[in-house]
């Protein structure tokens, strides 16, 4: 999965869409941006007036929350943001999509570039989507549902703390601004404490495996010693050149954030949980079963799939997903000469110690190796490589117990930082070494590492489109890339093409048991029992991800109505361009204009399509 740097720490599908794309929109603002309503464009002042008002947009999002509250307090509306984000807040913010609605109506698209009538569309869907999602009774909930165990605060702000120590801090302001972050991060603790405390008094509260998953990552930080803990380590490289009075300065001011303030805040995170949330933790798993959950759910499976498909559609696509990958199972198994069923077949493969890594040495050495076949033959099927390098590292000790087998975190576009694939080789016997073709794909290259790296590189994108990131695309994308491995020079054994189905049969899988959990009733262990038995995975993985898909609800229904999107898509450009279809320009088609919602790629293959008959 793609681990999102600056999406993890928040709560509301509006971040991931709109608040990071926006920000990083180009150029500062205009010095007379605003959320004043403009007349109505002609095509002339088309793309000048859809920048502006990306910039507008940017400008008012940073008042209303900007990225360091700290920074500026006492602001009037950054007291809306720090204090109480309840009505005053959600009233902002709903003024601000009616202001940029009425705006964006009046351009006329007609007047714009291929690349800003691209830029118009994603905005559209998103102020559409965000407008969706302050629907009264829909923002505030998911408000009061604050942490859970897989992008909590309190498990991404160590990763983050980790992932800035591959810079070096090396001057007074680098190490001042890690204690702001760290002095946030308590005020942050203090609010989101505040809103699980408001989700108590109104039932709309965590189940009880997710509260038990939060404590035990909590309790690592609130438990240890603070001069052994991660945010420690910085201080204790303080280089040289920073001396005398500024570096006792630096060195008490750090010392006493990490053991005066981030530590204790771990402690009261930690207690609170236990004592006050835990005991009042739901017995029931599914976002349905707290008042106005329906809605929620209905919201986000719109917002994370971006299609019309309603949770019966979908359980029933999986459903019929899981036999036709079945059957091809099948197939394959009876290719190996294995006697048995289905269910003896993925027994063998759990239990033979040749699918096992010997240790995680071997388990980095066999992910390299995949990496070095994809390499050789990427030409045939892509027409440029990133030049973003890729790496692979092991997930953290601390979060490893609560993350997937294996997930990316992009580099930077200038290529001084890699890309990463983070190997999770915790509980290293229950991961297995015939899946790792297939999950090498999907992670490095041509899954996420390549989609990243191909819009991060593309300059001539508007920034936010460069680094922007829809799941619905994105995980579509990596999940399409893993029907490429043949193509690929992988999956020539049986194994791990079997590997490759079980994976199919796992994103298919995660369709059923979605819906089931959050729109059907179902309960936990039905879910880990489905899951087992039709995507192979083990006991303790099943478990992983049943929580995962509890926490993050419709967000796993993503990957595979994107790729079955991208798949249509190739089917119809195939149909239509017959003996013109080139496979290698149909994947820069998709890619190179960075992630977009569904229905916005869908329409940009349509044009291509044209393109291409007349070329």
């Amino acid at each position: 999965m793609l681990n999102r740097r600056a999406a993890q720490m928040r709560q509301f599908r509006f971040f991931l869409a709109i608040f990071f794309t926006a920000l990083l929109a180009a150029g500062p603002a205009h010095p007379d941006a605003g959320l004043r309503h403009a007349a109505a464009a002609t095509p002339a002042q088309a793309g000048t007036d859809l920048t502006k008002l990306l910039r507008d947009y940017r400008e008012a999002e940073q008042k209303l929350r900007p990225p360091d509250a700290t920074e500026r307090r006492g602001d009037g509306e950054v007291a809306i943001y720090d204090a109480k984000r309840t009505a005053a807040y959600m009233d902002a913010r709903r003024r601000i999509v009616q202001d940029m609605r009425t705006r964006l109506t009046a351009i006329d698209p007609s007047g714009l570039t291929t690349q800003d009538e691209l830029s118009y569309e994603i905005f559209r869907w998103a102020l559409d989507d965000e407008e969706r999602e302050l629907k009264p009774g829909i923002a505030e909930r998911f408000q009061l549902l604050a942490l859970n165990q897989f992008n909590g605060m309190q498990i991404t702000f160590p990763r983050e703390t980790e992932s800035r120590a591959q810079s070096p801090l090396n001057e007074p302001k680098d190490y001042d601004d890690a204690i702001r972050r760290m002095l946030d991060f308590t005020r942050r603790i203090d609010r989101a404490i505040a809103d699980l405390r408001e989700g108590l008094k109104e039932g709309v509260v965590q189940p009880r495996p997710i509260v038990e998953r939060m404590i035990a990552q909590t309790e690592i930080f609130a438990n240890g010693d603070p001069e052994a803990s991660l945010f420690m380590a910085p201080i204790k490289k303080v280089p040289d050149r920073i001396a005398g009075a500024e570096r006792a300065r630096i060195d008490g001011a750090y010392r006493e954030a990490v053991a005066g303030q981030l530590v204790p805040a771990y402690r009261h995170l930690a207690g609170f949980l236990k004592t006050d949330y835990l005991p009042h933790a739901r017995e029931s798993i599914g976002l349905s079963a707290v008042p106005g959950g329906k809605e929620m759910y209905l919201y986000l499976v719109k917002s994370e799939t971006t299609s019309e498909l309603n949770p019966d559609a979908i359980h029933a696509i999986g459903l019929s997903e899981l036999a036709r990958i079945e059957a091809e199972m099948e197939r394959v198994k009876s290719g190996t000469g294995f006697p048995g069923s289905l269910d003896k077949f993925r027994e063998f493969l759990h239990n033979d110690p040749r699918f096992k890594f010997k240790n995680p040495a071997a388990m980095q050495a066999e992910f390299n190796r995949v990496k070095s076949v994809v390499d050789e033959h990427l030409g045939a099927l892509f027409a440029t490589k990133p030049k973003m390098p890729l790496t692979f590292r092991f997930t953290e000790s601390y979060a490893a117990p609560d993350r997937p087998a294996a997930e990316y975190t992009a580099g930077s576009a200038d290529g001084r930082r890699p890309g990463i694939v983070y190997l999770n080789a915790s509980d290293l016997a229950s991961r297995p070494a015939y899946t790792s073709e297939v999950l090498a794909i999907h992670e490095g290259i041509p899954g996420h590492h390549l989609q990243v790296a191909t819009a991060a590189e593309n300059s001539a994108l508007p920034r936010f489109r460069r680094f922007g990131e829809e799941t619905a695309f994105s995980e579509g994308w990596a999940l399409y890339a893993e029907t490429l491995g043949g193509e690929l020079g992988l999956y020539t054994d049986p194994y791990q093409k079997f590997g490759a189905l079980s994976f199919d049969a796992w994103r298919a899988s995660r369709l059923a048991v979605d819906t089931g959990i959050h729109w059907l009733g179902w309960t936990r262990e039905q879910s880990i029992q489905f899951l087992s038995s039709h995507a192979g995975l083990s006991r303790n993985e099943a478990a992983e991800e049943v929580d995962r898909y509890i926490a993050i609800p419709a967000q796993a229904l993503a990957y595979k109505i994107g790729e079955r999107e991208i798949l249509d898509l190739r089917q119809r450009a195939k149909t239509a361009l017959g003996a013109k279809f080139d496979l290698r320009r149909f994947h820069e088609a998709i890619l190179k204009d960075g992630a977009m919602p569904l229905p916005v790629l869908n329409a940009k293959i349509d044009r291509w399509i044209e393109q291409e008959k007349g070329a």
